[in-house]
């Protein structure tokens, strides 16, 4: 093989190297945005299971046989809404640093239950009528102000452009 073969096969070895590095590259890229992606849908889909539940809570009243249970059997979308949510609060645990996100969803967890509760139970004491009201508005305020402080919360997890 004369010199000038050498020097073919050699920029030949060098073009197929500096190939692969670029693939490889290429390929690593490629599976961080997909990492990123997948990090994104899951954490969207707990702001978006928050806010269906969130959505969904004024409009439900229990009927009579869900006033005697702790079923929520004559409302299935709701049933669904709020299983959907207590799992995004549990899952947000793990998908995000911010220990204040997950606080704001066990809160809003914790009030919703207490106006699901309220809901359900006939109150006859009129004293006790006072208090809760006063327990239930008091409820309503904190879940109305945890969506926007979810959403400052979770904008940094949920701005898709950062790195």
């Amino acid at each position: 093989m004369n010199a000038h073969g050498a020097t073919v096969i050699a920029w030949i070895a060098l073009a197929l190297s500096v190939f692969s590095v670029c693939f490889t590259g290429f390929a690593v890229w490629t599976g961080v945005q997909k990492l990123r992606l997948d990090l994104y849908n899951r954490r969207f889909d707990i702001y978006s299971r928050t806010l269906d539940f969130y959505q969904m809570l004024p409009a439900w009243n229990p009927s009579e046989q869900e006033k005697r249970t702790v079923s929520l059997c004559d409302s299935p979308a709701f049933d669904a809404a709020q299983k959907a949510f207590i799992k995004a609060s549990r899952e947000s645990q793990f998908l995000f640093k911010d220990q204040k996100i997950r606080e704001l969803l066990e809160q809003m967890h914790k009030d919703s239950m207490t106006i699901i509760g309220y809901k359900r139970e006939p109150i006859f004491d009129k004293v006790d009528l006072v208090t809760r009201t006063a327990e239930i508005n008091e409820c309503w305020k904190r879940i109305l102000g945890t969506i926007p402080s979810l959403e400052k919360g979770m904008a940094k997890y949920l701005n898709f452009h950062r790195i």
